[in-house]
């Protein structure tokens, strides 16, 4: 029986609740296992005065590493009741081992709540709001999932590591186009060249090598999710528009699902 004092909030429904319990609890020990790990290097480099060994120790009884192991497992075996979805997303290269695919799902959850591919984006930290890339604001709501946007970065770096057919020709692709757009650096505020700017140490730059490869993986990681958005939709009866990604420099861009390699 509900108390009427108590002034928690209602839990938030999940339609893949133990998939989202999984991915909680193997993140929870990741969180655990960055902060030993952390004490272990800074005593190593001698900027700690706490036991390495005693670190270690810790790690060893609390078997940490195998509890990591199993959390994983757990999460992927979730991650496989999504079916057809799953199959999809562990057929990329990159995405095979099943970890990234599974923290991915948990995050999303119920793609019926997502009716466009645009309200995926958003929902993912990948819209664009009056021509610039969504960012969270100090004392303003976050209208994104800021832990699935890194998720989404660490596909990205698996793409490019991996070389994914389709997805890294749509990054290299969109690298070249920007640079042969944007051939200098540029000083944003002063618009000139970078070389040229009198307050580099307090401007900053524009359409360097950094910029650029970020939003050519912003626009490769766009495309992946709307590939899953129309899997996903498609694979529970929902209703899914037409396999097109019109988004990026006002370009229209047409890239079918079905040429992903499997």
């Amino acid at each position: 029986m509900s108390n009427p004092n108590d002034q928690r909030p209602d839990p938030k429904p999940r339609k893949h609740a133990e998939l989202w319990q999984a991915y909680l609890w193997w993140y929870e020990l990741m969180e655990m296992r960055k902060k030993h790990t952390l004490r272990i290097s800074s005593s190593d480099a001698g900027k700690s005065e706490m036991s390495a060994q005693f670190e270690h120790d810790m790690m060893e009884h609390m078997q940490l590493d195998a509890l990591l192991d199993y959390s994983k497992k757990l999460m992927i075996g979730k991650g496989k009741e999504l079916g057809e979805v799953w199959t999809w997303l562990t057929s990329i290269k990159g995405l095979g081992a099943g970890s990234l695919a599974a923290q991915l799902v948990a995050q999303i959850d119920d793609i019926s709540k997502s009716r466009t591919v645009s309200a995926l984006w958003r929902f993912s930290g990948w819209a664009v709001i009056d021509g610039q890339a969504e960012r969270n604001q100090a004392g303003v709501k976050s209208h994104f999932n800021s832990k699935l946007k890194g998720v989404c970065w660490n596909i990205a770096d698996q793409f490019i590591k991996q070389q994914t057919p389709l997805y890294i020709d749509i990054y290299y692709a969109e690298k070249e186009r920007l640079r042969r757009m944007h051939p200098d650096t540029l000083c944003r505020q002063c618009g000139c060249l970078w070389a040229d700017c009198q307050e580099r140490k307090s401007h900053k730059q524009q359409f360097n090598d950094g910029h650029i490869d970020n939003r050519a993986r912003r626009k490769m990681i766009k495309i992946f999710l709307q590939h899953l958005w129309v899997v996903w939709r498609d694979a529970e009866g929902l209703e899914v528009s037409a396999p097109y990604v019109a988004d990026i420099m006002g370009h229209t861009h047409i890239v079918e699902v079905e040429r992903v390699e499997r």
